[in-house]
């Protein structure tokens, strides 16, 4: 959200209905067929579970719904999902939602959507005044900020809209036009402040830089400096193709395998025994008032001097986040901890023990990843002389994840940087989030 926490765009506080409202908006665009497919943290958290479901405190973390827990518990926005008229489901206990149908491609989605240039610099608050001034012209499915390659990821001034329907992005189209008639290829119309942004559909803008490349625009455009983007459906189109090949269900077996000192084997469908999972007395720890640019990996590095770590919960845009540690933590250590000064992206945090069935469903949790992983892992190993030595499926093994919520690494091949460890469940690219140590 762009607005202090529980608060309107106004600044007034939400009340109960309002954040119930704002909380169904924003999980059903997560779960949206314009942002799921290419939202490789959230698409790898639906593959994680065998039936889709994702953990309602996990979404709850995301920045944009953070503000909503001033409101909000998680029984309270489980409450608010129930009323999602056809997209999300939550399950029996309410800690759980899903998408309620199959990710299928959008065949136009890229002629519904405009490009725009022109905008202020980033600020706290302007991905939902994007929203906002956009909302004006009709119903659109995502504001998407687009940002340099290269780190820090600044802001471009510029972002593509996708409207829901073609008739409001061509009537939007009509409306700069009558405001501007031409300029530099496209149109002009008045931001909030009375900046004239230039504006074209996205397809005429991406037509315009492939000509300005010397490149024919009827072939498809090459690769951004950045690499490909992740796209779900190649991602699935490549678990159909491994999965053909397979021996029918032979995920089902189970595998033993040593987790946190303990040997745990997996069930039919995939998941580990709860109860069989160690959890150290009084080892986890929750983080409060990190920036939300801060960096998991230095966080890590930090904790690591202080105390040996198991892993790290940090999402991508997040202002908090949970860390398992090896060993129990006494007393006197988390007071060291606390008194240590710890910042994450510059802001200083705080440190409070999280609750025994809290923390031990965090470790079950770590658990089911390594056993989705290792179970990847044998799927490939098992595929790979019919495939040239390199198979596996592309889909839960190309999930990956660089722990945390965020970007990770790919299923298939070394990892992709020092983000990933050799002995770490893959990552997921561009984001940040669990990590294991």
């Amino acid at each position: 959200m762009s607005q202090d926490a529980g608060a309107d765009v106004s600044g007034a506080p939400l009340g109960v209905d309002e954040a119930k409202a704002a909380a169904l908006k924003q999980v059903e665009f997560y779960f949206a067929d314009a942002n799921l497919p290419f939202d490789k943290f959230l698409f790898t958290l639906t593959r994680k579970d065998p039936e889709g479901w994702v953990p309602i405190d996990t979404l709850a973390s995301f920045k944009r719904m953070k503000p909503l827990r001033e409101v909000l518990d998680v029984a309270g926005i489980a409450d608010a999902l129930r009323a999602s008229p056809s997209l999300l489901e939550v399950d029996a206990e309410g800690q759980r939602v899903r998408r309620r149908t199959p990710l299928v491609p959008v065949p136009d989605a890229h002629t519904r959507s405009i490009y725009a240039k022109g905008f202020p610099d980033e600020h706290e608050g302007l991905q939902a005044e994007l929203e906002k001034f956009f909302a004006q012209f009709g119903k659109i499915n995502g504001v998407r900020m687009r940002r340099e390659n290269e780190r820090p990821r600044a802001f471009k001034h510029s972002v593509f809209v996708e409207f829901a329907s073609a008739d409001e992005m061509q009537a939007f189209l009509e409306r700069a036009k009558a405001e501007e008639p031409e300029q530099d290829g496209g149109h002009a119309i008045k931001y909030t402040d009375g900046t004239k942004l230039l504006v074209m559909s996205k397809p005429a803008y991406v037509s315009m830089k492939m000509k300005e490349k010397g490149i024919d625009p009827s072939q498809n455009p090459p690769p951004s400096k950045g690499g490909r983007k992740f796209n779900a459906f190649r991602e699935m189109e490549r678990e159909r193709q491994g999965a053909g090949a397979a021996p029918a269900n032979t995920r089902a077996e189970p595998l033993e395998f040593e987790y946190n000192g303990s040997k745990l084997t997996t069930r039919p469908d995939g998941t580990v025994d709860a109860e069989q999972v160690a959890v150290p007395a009084q080892s986890v720890l929750r983080f409060t008032g990190a920036a939300a640019t801060g960096s998991w990996k230095d966080l890590k590095d930090t904790l690591t001097t202080l105390h040996p770590t198991s892993f790290v919960e940090f999402p991508a845009e997040a202002t908090e986040g949970v860390v398992g540690f090896r060993d129990p933590v006494s007393d006197e250590k988390l007071a060291q901890i606390q008194e240590h000064g710890i910042t994450v992206g510059g802001q200083p945090v705080q440190w409070a023990r999280v609750g025994e069935e809290e923390a031990r469903a965090f470790y079950v949790e770590r658990a089911n990843f390594r056993a989705s992983f290792l179970l990847d892992r044998r799927e490939a190993e098992r595929h790979a002389p019919r495939r040239g030595g390199r198979g596996g499926r592309g889909g839960r093994g190309g999930r990956g994840g660089r722990g945390g919520r965020g970007g990770r690494g790919g299923g298939r091949g070394p990892p992709p940087s020092e983000k990933r460890k050799a002995n770490e469940p893959p990552a997921v690219e561009a984001k940040r989030s669990k990590t294991e140590a």
